[in-house]
């Protein structure tokens, strides 16, 4: 067979492969954005799906950022825009049962957010969401309700240092920068840092220099650094030598996936924002949370 011929072939195979893969794999719980009739689209590594979740406040406009599992819940971050030059709105994070799909409350946040980018876990069960400038210390409400908690403390971010996305090791909190351009970084911050009224570069204890189109990040069990990529044509997963900040290990991901997060049996979930109404023009359509088997991913 021709050579350009064998290699069309290949790749139809493949599609028809992970489209089939999808079609097995658990229907998205929750419920359904009403305002597209749009069909979900075929994503990268569907083999490895086992669990999908319909994003909450799509319809209402709201574009999903920050994932967390914690404490047996799914916690999203996102803020509000249908307009794609606007990149900013009013910031809510969600709360949703891991297991159904279920929406269990919201918090709106303070009028100094306008992006949500990252959620971590902080300590003493409470939750840290960042923005471009600014993070928030959330403590969680323990009864069911309709608002899930309260911000304790807000705290500014100076020079170089960006709310970009976030993530956790056990001695404290990571901080990245988005970057269309080279040099990009993760700046790390003692948990003492939270008592400060604002964090600069001299406050960090650790940087290091991650790949540009940076949105989430999250340290696996073996204290591995992984991290997303994305934008409206690229998705991928990349594990990163902590000490030179090289790739070991990339995965293709769903476009526009953003933050990531490991549940404790080593399982990622993730979630796109493709599909929200300020990116309905693209061509991906999946605005999903979703789970991966990390031993499944190819």
């Amino acid at each position: 067979m021709h050579k350009g011929k064998a290699a069309v072939g290949a790749l139809l195979a493949a599609a028809l492969l992970s489209v089939s893969f999808e079609s097995r794999a658990e229907a998205p719980l929750g419920a359904a954005p009403t305002f597209s009739a749009r069909e979900l689209t075929p994503v990268p590594n569907a083999q490895a799906l086992q669990k999908r979740i319909w994003l909450p406040g799509i319809d209402e406009g709201y574009v999903p950022q920050g994932i967390i599992f914690f404490e047996g819940k799914l916690f999203v971050s996102s803020y509000r825009s249908t307009d794609r030059k606007q990149d900013r709105g009013p910031c809510r994070l969600y709360a949703l049962d891991a297991n159904t799909g279920v929406r269990l409350g919201q918090l709106d946040l303070p009028e100094s957010c306008g992006h949500a980018g990252g959620l971590t876990a902080g300590q003493s069960g409470r939750l840290i969401v960042s923005d471009s400038r600014v993070i928030f210390e959330i403590q969680l409400t323990p009864q069911a309700g309709a608002q899930i908690g309260r911000v304790t403390r807000t705290i500014r971010l100076r020079g170089a240092v960006k709310g970009s996305f976030a993530a956790t090791e056990r001695d404290g909190f990571w901080l990245g920068q988005y970057e269309r351009a080279e040099p990009a970084r993760m700046f790390k911050f003692p948990w003492a840092a939270l008592g400060k009224k604002e964090l600069t570069e001299a406050d960090t204890v650790a940087t290091m220099n991650i790949p540009i189109f940076a949105q989430g990040a999250a340290f696996d069990s073996s204290g591995a650094l992984w991290i997303m990529r994305s934008g409206s044509t690229l998705g991928e997963l990349v594990k990163l030598d902590r000490k030179t900040g090289a790739a070991l290990t990339r995965f293709d991901m769903p476009v526009g996936a953003e933050g990531i997060s490991f549940a404790p049996d080593g399982a990622l979930w993730t979630l796109s924002e493709a599909g929200s109404q300020r990116w309905s023009h693209w061509k991906a359509f999946y605005p999903l949370a979703f789970r991966f088997d990390m031993n499944l991913l190819k």
